[in-house]
């Protein structure tokens, strides 16, 4: 029982952690390949060039993956089960741009062990490009 307290005493409301991250030309194109979303504005540089945003754009959903990696790997580590994920794409991201992904533990059902967690990217600018919660069972 002394070993259950112990460890919830390492979850702490307002514990926040990062990840940085870029993203070349490879990597999308390699998430493209695995996933099959090869939708041009991601794998085309010159139908990117086209778009609105007039160069290759990140699939949010690879940057959104930084989230998962913090919870896996970082905090709260080995053992981390996902359990759901919002996610609002506010900005596009592009190719080799800086991307910091912060998660902050919002709320815990310690008899549970479910953790919520704002979770969010920002560029190097420091703006918003994506924004969620993210629900967990904690190990």
């Amino acid at each position: 029982m002394s070993d259950q307290l112990s460890d919830t005493k390492k979850y702490v409301i307002g514990t926040k952690q990062q990840y940085s991250k870029s993203f070349s030309f490879e990597d999308v194109n390699a998430f493209a390949k695995l996933t099959g979303d090869v939708n041009p504005i991601h794998i085309n540089r010159e139908a990117a060039a086209e778009s609105i945003f007039k160069q290759v754009v990140v699939h949010g959903m690879l940057t959104s993956a930084l989230f998962s990696t913090i919870f896996g790997t970082i905090y709260p580590g080995k053992g981390t089960i996902y359990l759901g994920q919002t996610l609002k794409f506010v900005k596009p991201v592009f190719l080799d741009e800086v991307i910091v992904a912060e998660v902050e533990l919002t709320a815990l059902v310690e008899e549970k062990r479910i953790g919520t967690f704002s979770t969010r990217c920002t560029n190097a600018k420091g703006e918003v490009v994506i924004v969620g919660e993210a629900k967990l069972l904690m190990p």
